[in-house]
């Protein structure tokens, strides 16, 4: 990697969402603070323009993140992994109508989001 990779974290659970921050900056990424709300996704993405975003569907806001990812998708296309604890298919199906680089069910780990960063960025 040449250059640090800008990562954004939009997730409602705190925990999870520190874990991960420490775990990708651990593997060398560059990790913004993370956002809880889709509304706060889209606001430091227009400001900080991420590399990536890794974005949970359901997030405590009126905007969720298929929503968030819809605006940011238009107005930036940034490149979105989207993390679920769901599996509904009327929820899948909507979110992959936003294009995202992949779906992952949590628990999401490096081990299953460091080679899909990496392989957008080689």
């Amino acid at each position: 990697m040449n250059k640090k990779i800008k990562i954004l974290i939009a997730e409602d659970e705190v925990l999870i969402a520190k874990w991960l921050k420490i775990e990708l900056e651990d593997a060398g990424y560059e990790v913004f603070d993370f956002v809880t709300t889709g509304e706060d996704t889209l606001a430091v993405s227009l400001e900080k323009k991420p590399d990536i975003i890794l974005l949970d569907i359901h997030l405590a806001s009126e905007m969720d993140g298929i929503d968030a990812a819809e605006k940011i998708y238009s107005e930036m296309n940034i490149p979105v992994i989207f993390m679920t604890g769901y599996n509904e298919a009327d929820v899948i199906e909507r979110a992959q109508k936003t294009k995202p680089v992949a779906l992952i069910e949590k628990p999401v780990g490096l081990y299953n989001i460091k080679p899909i960063i990496d392989s957008i960025f080689e």
